[in-house]
């Protein structure tokens, strides 16, 4: 029985099915919900800080001073979010203290590697949308900034770890991404797409071509077709790999069956240093 194909496909989907068809079929396809873990709130609540203070703090007044009022109000409407309640209250009071300061440090790092009084912003969290070859490909920018010479540059922000030099290579292809929706929506292709790494402060910059654009289309379209395969003849295989330890599907995963401790990671609190990040 054939599955119902996605409606897009956007950089996370990309990496998704490289990694784990399977995954990728229970998130996209069965839209099974992964619980939320402190990572993806670490990196959510900083993601909306730098949204906002790049989008409402005028170019030449961004201050740390600033950054930091507007993370107090994201940090106090997190912690209050019903999707988020009991997640927290598995942490102690120094767990909880401490994911605010790693938080909040995040935010800090990015006056590290920029300066954001010399950023030119033209919009932050932009939804770009476009069709090729009968795939919509869809994708949310963090920031697209406007240089002095007039180019674009888009700004992707990451939470988590550095990546391994091949992590690095299928990262880049979430960077030609956005400088293909750029270019079909604006009309005009980003000079350079940079990753700035949050947590360790550093931005790894990449400069699309029409070469690197033409490649992207490519791998799109096999990526699509073999999105098409797996759902016309329900063939959704999981691939087994160090990632799978970090995955909130391993219960349902038939590659995991006989593998798994008999108590799961959501039948007793945690305390902020029980959970690991993944290196991705």
């Amino acid at each position: 029985m054939s599955l119902p194909k996605p409606a897009s496909l956007t950089p996370s989907k990309v990496t998704s099915f490289r990694e784990c068809a399977f995954a990728f079929r229970l998130s996209v396809i069965d839209k099974i919900p992964q619980p939320t873990n402190i990572w993806t709130l670490r990196g959510s609540l900083a993601h909306r800080v730098l949204d906002r203070f790049y989008y409402e703090v005028p170019q030449g007044q961004r201050t740390r001073a600033q950054a930091q009022a507007i993370f107090d109000e994201v940090w106090s409407d997190f912690i209050s979010r019903s999707e988020f309640l009991d997640l927290l209250r598995g942490l102690s009071e120094r767990d909880l203290s401490t994911l605010r300061s790693s938080s909040w440090k995040m935010v800090d790092n990015d006056f590290r590697v920029e300066n954001p009084n010399e950023v030119r912003v033209l919009g932050t969290e932009i939804m770009m949308e476009t069709v090729h070859q009968d795939i919509v490909l869809r994708g949310v920018i963090d920031r697209l900034d406007l240089n002095s010479d007039g180019s674009l540059t888009v700004t992707d922000y990451k939470t988590g770890r550095i990546p391994s030099e091949l992590k690095e290579h299928e990262k880049l292809i979430g960077v030609h991404f956005y400088a293909l929706l750029c270019e079909a929506v604006l009309k005009k292709r980003p000079s350079s797409v940079q990753l700035i790494y949050l947590k360790d402060a550093l931005t790894i910059v990449a400069h699309p071509t029409e070469a690197s654009i033409r490649s992207l289309q490519t791998k799109t379209s096999a990526i699509w077709r073999a999105v098409e395969h797996a759902c016309d003849r329900d063939d959704f295989r999981p691939r087994p790999s160090k990632l799978c330890s970090y995955c909130s599907y391993q219960t349902l995963c038939p590659a995991q069956r006989g593998s798994l401790t008999e108590t799961s990671s959501g039948e007793r609190a945690q305390s902020f240093n029980e959970y690991r990040e993944p290196n991705v």
